[in-house]
């Protein structure tokens, strides 16, 4: 089950990091709404792609400078910065 969140809606959440995603002109960006899926771990699994490690990398970057921004939130955890070649924001 989704944990419920303490600060802002998960629903301006994802629209606040899409909106970072888009800053660096991230591709395919996919949202998935979970809410009424059973036993799901997130409210919200949002994805995007980029072209190079350094695109991926400043994606990351601006998602969280967008989220920080707004929201005063840190991730709660990160995998994959140091291979860049995909990486996990936890919110």
């Amino acid at each position: 089950m989704a944990k419920k969140r303490k600060g802002a809606s998960s629903e301006k959440l994802s629209e606040i990091v899409v909106k970072g995603m888009q800053e660096k002109k991230a591709t395919d960006i996919v949202v998935l709404d979970l809410r009424k899926v059973k036993n799901a771990v997130a409210d919200f699994f949002i994805v995007c792609s980029g072209s190079s490690d350094r695109q991926i990398d400043a994606i990351s970057d601006s998602i969280d400078e967008f989220v920080f921004k707004t929201l005063k939130e840190n991730p709660w955890h990160i995998e994959g910065k140091d291979n860049k070649e995909w990486m996990l924001l936890d919110y």
